[in-house]
């Protein structure tokens, strides 16, 4: 009899999790590699092969465009748990691609504004969607004036796993406009977008992205 590796018992794992979770959302391979910014040929690869690898960035992106968890598609794998703050052992940091970015830019809800006050940097948090490739936000009139004013500001969206020690963060710089256009604002309204205060009337306003860069900080993948 052919012994069974540990490593190929994890990954045969994994492949029937994400076939399963795929087929329960009712997904096609095109749908979730849009949604990871992963090749729908590798996914299919990954369904159907034990030996197929995925870095822990793009398990966590794979994870998000399925709505479940990392942990959920490895079975539950032990929290890297530390005593204190900072990283766990022998964190990798890597780059996310300008596409991957956009992923957590679509999959985020809640974000945070960031720009200069007299006092220095300000960071306020916000809900927005990600539509068109623009971050779209309401508040106030006086609010929306003041941030129109100073034209380039800073978006900043993250999610940190405490118990892994993981986590990935993505930066927006770019400008602010007041949505004006009637045909435009009609088509944003039906976003339900409200300002935070819970005020009836609210403003609309969009970033365009000049730059995007991203950064994601995980640890070695336990399969690879």
């Amino acid at each position: 009899m052919t012994s069974t590796t540990a490593n190929e018992r994890r990954g045969s794992d994994l492949s029937r999790r994400v076939a399963h979770r795929r087929a329960e959302l009712g997904l096609s391979l095109e749908e979730v590699g849009k949604a990871s910014g992963i090749d729908p040929s590798y996914l299919n690869f990954l369904e159907h092969n034990a030996d197929a690898r995925l870095s822990a960035g793009s398990l966590i992106l794979l994870s998000m465009a399925l709505k479940t968890t990392p942990e959920a598609l490895m079975n539950g794998w032990a929290p890297l748990r530390r005593e204190g703050g900072g990283t766990g052992p022998h964190p990798v940091v890597e780059s996310l691609s300008p596409e991957q970015c956009e992923v957590h830019l679509a999959n985020g809800a809640f974000g945070r504004l960031v720009y200069a006050e007299a006092r220095g940097p300000v960071a306020v948090p916000v809900n927005y969607e990600f539509t068109s490739g623009q971050i779209v936000l309401s508040t106030d009139e006086a609010k929306a004036t003041w941030l129109t004013g100073l034209r380039i500001v800073g978006f900043e969206v993250d999610r940190v796993d405490e118990s892994l020690s993981e986590g990935w963060s993505v930066m927006v710089t770019g400008e602010i406009r007041a949505v004006d256009d009637p045909g435009e604002r009609q088509a944003l309204d039906s976003l339900g977008l409200a300002a935070w205060h819970g005020e009836d009337t609210h403003t609309l306003l969009a970033i365009t992205p000049k730059e995007i860069t991203g950064r994601v900080i995980v640890h070695p993948s336990p399969w690879e």
